[in-house]
Order: C-alpha cells, then structure tokens, then sequence
C-alpha cells in the first residue's frame, strides 16, 4: 500500500482543466474535512464491535469519496479494511482501521501541498 502515491492530484486538476474554479476543490476539500472525521470514528467503532454491515457500508463510503479525490494510499486503506471486514479477519481490519486517522493526515496535508489555495 505504501508503494501508492498519497495522491494522484489529476481528478482534481482534471476539473479545474475543464473550467471548474478554485472554488469547487476548495468545497470538495471541505466535504472531506467535514464528512471524513465522523466516518472514521463510525468505522472504527462498527469494526471494534464486529458490526460488519456498518464497518463494510462505511469502509466502502470512504473508498469511493476518496478514490474520487485521488487520494490513492488511504482510499486503498478503506479498501482493505473492507475487504478484511468482508473475509472476517477482524483482528487485521481493527489493525487497519487504527491506521485511518494517520492516513487522513497524511491525505489533507498532500491536498494541501498540491492544492494550496483548497
């Protein structure tokens, strides 16, 4: 997983290349601070109490918002975290949801350096 860039910053370019402002990576930006943080602390609940349905409806939410965002290295995270919560391996998937803090981090901090003005 660390192999994956933190982020592809192209989908976002790709918008401003088609005539999107500024404005909208900043609210897109803004979504992900808003909508991530209460996510992570429902997946990492979902997962400490075996909550398959919550965990995998959440871990799934996360991947795709974030993919969306090019934010490929913590997308990839919500993936796997998915995936072990689907195959039943709770101890790796808590394992894994414990890193998703960190990854956000990491990800808004890389927004961040790509997109100053976001």
């Amino acid at each position: 997983m660390n192999d994956l860039p933190i982020l592809d910053p192209r989908p976002l370019r790709d918008l401003l290349d088609i005539g999107a402002g500024m404005e909208l990576v900043q609210e897109l930006v803004g979504l992900l601070k808003e909508d991530a943080p209460p996510r992570l602390l429902t997946l990492r609940a979902a997962v400490e109490a075996a909550d398959d349905e919550t965990a995998v409806h959440e871990a799934h939410q996360l991947k795709g918002a974030l993919g969306n965002l090019g934010l490929q290295r913590f997308a990839e995270l919500a993936a796997q975290v998915e995936a072990h919560v689907h195959a039943g391996r709770r101890d790796s998937a808590r394992a894994l949801a414990e890193s998703l803090p960190a990854a956000y981090e990491e990800a808004l901090a890389a927004l961040q350096e790509a997109f100053p003005k976001a």
